[in-house]
């Protein structure tokens, strides 16, 4: 982890969330900035940083106030606009608001496609088959004594899943990764004109990978999300393409990624926590709240834009029209008029499911469930088979990324003895 961030006696230090080691460990910059008010103004980029809990919960929920339709925020504003477009048109489809980058009623129409996927009774049904899948990856690497984590196990676990779910080929799973990681390495502030189209060339050959699937489900309909969506009408209307291949790039990092950032967050924080794999192995009835706890100290998504529709205030702090508030999700994990202690990782806190890894409000992640279950059921298919779980190499096997919301490990080599 970086080294603390210095403070001058009563001075607050500037701090930018484009700095790399606070990317990493951007925790000691949340305490910091609590210290300063309500909402602290990163002068590289122009952006109001809310971390109070209760401030992230009431403009969340206000969505006529802070509207989630910010577009493609940091490119739509960038001087290579037009490049960025002509790209898109030439090569796949325009970005569209819907999901993520909507609000309602546009909003609750796409979520309501995809809600019933994710209902306590069909992640229920699942846990045979989520279970299925993790000994299938298991089995890979259970003979080698070691592993990187991240890659052999938290990259494909919930990738296989969300492949099945969607429906996509397993056979694709590195390109499904690699599109993933485009679509959120779009939304960085740090990213260079280059850097940009690079990226926007990859999210088009997903575009039209998406376009070739979608011709098949209209002809051969098949019981997934995507048919789904193909089928789905309103008002004797379907939805455009471009809206299908909207939601499923969101659904690709929300539903992988997220997943992918909290698996290897839990095995780091077993791997380098002493007595913590007998405990929950013990017990474990223990596994579901300690899930919690990873997800509130590791949230795998810091945080979320939001656009001012009108002159407005957070916290006494004046917000004028058209700026972009940043909620940090991961400070509202670490408010400690909520969260007592909140730098103490406690598998038994009462209320560690307060959490916001998943967001709040109406944007409240619609595949939590299904995120929940693989990261329970995960942790205790690696318990029943593999004990002694560390670090291979110290923290000189691990990698942490550096991005402006995405939060985890990117490398975490692991060795591991046989139950």
């Amino acid at each position: 982890m970086p080294a603390a961030i210095k403070r001058e006696q009563g001075v607050t230090p500037e701090i930018s969330f484009n700095d790399p080691d606070i990317q990493r460990c951007p925790f000691a910059a949340y305490e910091e900035i609590r210290k300063a008010g309500p909402v602290y103004y990163d002068k590289s980029n122009g952006f109001y940083i809310v971390t109070g809990y209760d401030d992230i919960r009431k403009a969340a929920m206000d969505t006529k106030t802070f509207s989630s339709v910010t577009g493609q925020l940091l490119v739509k504003t960038a001087p290579y606009q037009e490049r960025i477009d002509a790209i898109y048109r030439e090569n796949g489809y325009l970005p569209v608001t819907a999901l993520v980058v909507a609000d309602p009623p546009i909003h609750s129409f796409h979520r309501s496609l995809v809600d019933k996927v994710f209902t306590v009774s069909s992640v229920k049904r699942m846990e045979a088959y989520l279970a299925g899948v993790v000994d299938e990856m298991i089995d890979q690497i259970i003979g080698s004594g070691a592993a990187d984590f991240y890659y052999d196990l938290a990259v494909k676990i919930p990738n296989h899943v969300l492949s099945d779910q969607i429906g996509l080929p397993r056979e694709r799973f590195a390109d499904f990764k690699r599109w993933a990681d485009a679509i959120v390495q779009e939304a960085d502030p740090n990213n260079g004109e280059e850097r940009q189209v690079e990226i926007t060339h990859t999210i088009c050959e997903l575009q039209q990978f998406l376009v070739e699937r979608i011709e098949e489900y209209r002809d051969v309909p098949r019981p997934c999300i995507l048919n789904d969506l193909v089928h789905a009408e309103v008002n004797g209307k379907r939805l455009a393409i471009e809206e299908i291949i909207q939601i499923v790039e969101q659904m690709l990092p929300a539903g992988s990624d997220t997943t992918v950032g909290a698996l290897a967050s839990a095995m780091h924080r077993i791997a380098t926590t002493p007595g913590l794999e007998d405990e929950l192995r013990s017990d474990p009835s223990l596994i579901a709240n300690f899930v919690e706890e990873v997800l509130r100290t590791a949230a795998p998504v810091q945080g979320l834009w939001r656009r001012a529709t009108c002159d407005t205030e957070i916290g006494g702090v004046p917000i004028a029209k058209d700026s972009i508030i940043v909620l940090r999700f991961g400070a509202g994990n670490y408010d400690p008029a909520v969260f007592p202690d909140p730098d103490r990782f406690d598998i038994r806190r009462t209320n560690a499911r307060r959490h916001f890894a998943f967001g709040v409000g109406p944007h409240f992640c619609v595949g939590n469930l299904l995120a929940r279950g693989e990261l329970r059921i995960t942790i205790d298919r690696l318990l029943q088979r593999m004990k002694n779980l560390r670090l291979a190499r110290g923290e000189a096997g691990v990698s942490w990324q550096a991005h402006f919301f995405a939060f985890g490990p990117s490398r975490l080599e692991i060795a591991f003895d046989l139950v």
